[in-house]
């Protein structure tokens, strides 16, 4: 790479040529569809075209080398020379790999390394191939004298010197596009600022019977085949800035405490009777929350920019694996903060290489099932609420919830005892488990006994949960729900143990007093009925149990993970908006807690964590045996 290169002229390159590449990939399957598609053919050489020329700007010769030769390629399907099979897009996509990774190694300034030699080889023979059914097809033979009028035919192209056939009145887009190279190389602006020919050709009078005319010089006669363009348009004004994300994270961070200095000032409200105070606290919530607003629609992000990668994925494991594939993408235009587009990429990428690996068939299994022979997988995306719902569904062979059992019970991962109360949902839950898996044979995609259990943690960790349904013979869907944005939280605020917490929101279904008669035991849980069903009760208080109190205690009806559990405070305060804070280093990775915020009086209240809460105290059940359990993130003191 050259020396004394900008850094914001290779960073201006990366942006576009990453979004090319993220293109291209998509374009590409497209193609593999419709093969004749001349605008998508037109797109992709342009692609192509277009990462080679900053390519050759920064001196990036491997890149250069590699986008030359597959833009040969392209060029031959453009002209309809060979047609596209798939042996070709195969070394279409496998280019457009090693175009990314020498993109990654510019990002880390690296010099990029040459693509690997057969790949190279394997272009050129296609583009020779497409050459050479080119001069064939406009000669009818193929002598050497052809290719020499071919390549003259080529040269006065490059050259700039146009020909058209004799008597047609129309030019190819290549041809058009030399004529411009040719004005703009070879032409002057005059005084006035009209463009000039510097060296025009003669022009011939067409011959006629009738009287003779007076020529007019030849700079003055419009060719019919070249029609004079209007004059060009005012250019658009620019509508969009590029803008880098640190900025947007800092603008974030701003508003967050602008949320919290609202939320003081409000308080601050409810003690004063004066009206002018109090109208122009309601105005400055009234502008935060439109700013906030705004701020965040600045942070979506259409979650396409994950979508996008998953047909070449599952083309790329299904190619390799002998199955075929077909990808259906809804609701691309979903939006959601752009931290959570870039965290659901790599769970997603594990969820669709196992619905390629474990669910989808081979071709002759499925016909013999009935089944077409390309397996077909579904991603969707829908907002919900304050929520995003991604849907990731494939229609194979589906999981079969007693081989679930039975391996569990094999690795040692459940007491075969408790496998055999477990309902046909909690064996599909098993997968989850660290080191389970039901792949037979080890292979480079999947089976190695990781991946679900950091795919459920990840999704965790984003204040979301995953679910699984399967049918065995008709498929799997995994449904994930995460929040839209993981800077501020509408949290509902309680009290237990003398401290406040904030519960997130979402998940809250109900709110009722406890009546301590009703309470029972069912399998070392204390239930509650509650629309006579049973619902398991979680203390966050782990001094409630000890101290006799007087005064009710409050229920705070939670989902997590599909199931209801009632989470028993001292206090239900109400709902308010909070800006999450990273704990600090003492308290990070505690199961049971997510995050921080500063309530309006300036004290510290921690975000609490619903499934870690229900996983701690389940596992407090196992271990302690006692009737009176607490969770073990209130038995340390952090509450």
């Amino acid at each position: 790479m050259g020396t004394g290169v900008d850094d914001d002229i290779k960073r201006d390159f990366l942006q576009e040529a990453g979004e090319l590449v993220q293109r291209l990939s998509e374009q590409l399957i497209d193609l593999e569809k419709t093969p004749d598609d001349p605008e998508l053919l037109n797109a992709v050489f342009r692609a192509f075209h277009t990462v080679k020329g900053g390519a050759g700007f920064l001196e990036l010769h491997p890149l250069v080398a590699l986008c030359h030769v597959t833009e040969d390629v392209c060029n031959g399907l453009r002209s309809g020379q060979v047609k596209l099979d798939s042996t070709m897009m195969d070394c279409l996509l496998q280019s457009l790999d090693q175009v990314q990774l020498m993109l990654d190694s510019v990002a880390k300034d690296e010099a990029p390394r040459a693509a690997p030699e057969d790949l190279i080889d394997a272009l050129k023979t296609l583009a020779a191939c497409a050459a050479g059914a080119g001069i064939a097809e406009k000669t009818g033979v193929g002598n050497r004298e052809s290719g020499i009028v071919e390549k003259t035919e080529m040269e006065n192209r490059e050259s700039g010197i146009v020909k058209t056939a004799s008597g047609s009145d129309s030019i190819t887009e290549d041809e058009f596009e030399a004529l411009l190279d040719q004005l703009q190389g070879k032409t002057a602006a005059g005084p006035t600022g009209v463009v000039k020919e510097i060296a025009e050709p003669a022009v011939t009078a067409p011959v006629s019977s009738g009287p003779a005319k007076a020529v007019p010089p030849a700079s003055t006669i419009p060719d019919s085949r070249f029609p004079i363009p209007a004059p060009a348009a005012q250019p658009p004004a620019e509508t969009q800035v590029r803008v880098d994300t640190q900025k947007l994270d800092r603008m974030m961070n701003l508003v967050g405490e602008l949320v919290l200095v609202r939320n003081r000032l409000k308080s601050l409200q409810q003690r004063s009777s004066s009206d002018p105070v109090s109208r122009a606290v309601a105005e400055l919530d009234f502008i935060t929350r439109s700013l906030q607003g705004a701020v965040m629609q600045i942070r979506m992000q259409p979650i396409k920019r994950v979508f996008s990668r998953f047909p070449k994925l599952a083309r790329d494991v299904a190619r390799g694996l002998g199955k075929q594939i077909e990808v259906e993408l809804q609701g691309e235009d979903t939006d959601l903060d752009k931290n959570l587009v870039e965290a659901l990429a790599d769970p997603l990428v594990h969820m669709v290489r196992n619905s390629v690996d474990h669910g989808i068939e081979l071709p002759d299994v499925r016909q013999r099932a009935g089944k077409p022979a390309a397996g077909r997988l579904m991603l969707a995306a829908q907002q919900q609420g304050d929520h995003i719902l991604i849907t990731v569904r494939d229609d194979g062979a589906g999981i079969d919830p007693d081989r679930l059992r039975q391996k569990a019970v094999q690795k040692g991962l459940v007491d075969p005892a408790a496998a055999q109360q477990m309902t046909p949902e909690e064996c599909l839950d098993l997968i989850f488990l660290p080191g389970f898996s039901t792949k037979e044979q080890i292979s480079d995609l999947s089976g190695r006994g990781v991946g679900m259990d950091v795919v459920r943690s990840r999704i965790r960790e984003l204040n979301g949960h995953v679910a699984i349904e399967s049918k065995v013979g008709q498929g799997t869907c995994f449904r994930i729900r995460v929040p839209l944005t993981l800077a501020i939280l509408s949290a509902l605020m309680v009290h237990a143990g003398g401290r406040r917490y904030a519960l997130p929101l979402s998940p809250v279904r109900d709110v009722f007093v406890l009546d301590e008669t009703k309470v029972r035991k069912l399998d070392r849980w204390d239930v509650v009925m509650v629309r006579n069903e049973p619902l398991r009760l979680v203390y966050l208080d782990p001094w409630l149990q000890a101290a006799a109190s007087d005064t009710p205690r409050h229920v705070a009806v939670v989902t997590v993970d599909e199931e209801r559990y009632g989470f028993v405070v001292s206090e239900v305060r109400g709902r308010e908006e909070v800006v999450i804070k990273p704990l600090g280093a003492s308290l990070r990775g505690l199961s049971g807690v997510a995050g921080a915020t500063v309530m309006p009086d300036g004290q510290v209240a921690l975000i609490l964590d619903l499934s870690g809460l229900v996983q701690a105290y389940r596992q407090s059940l196992v271990s302690t045996q006692s009737a009176t359990p607490r969770p073990s993130t209130m038995d340390n003191g952090h509450g």
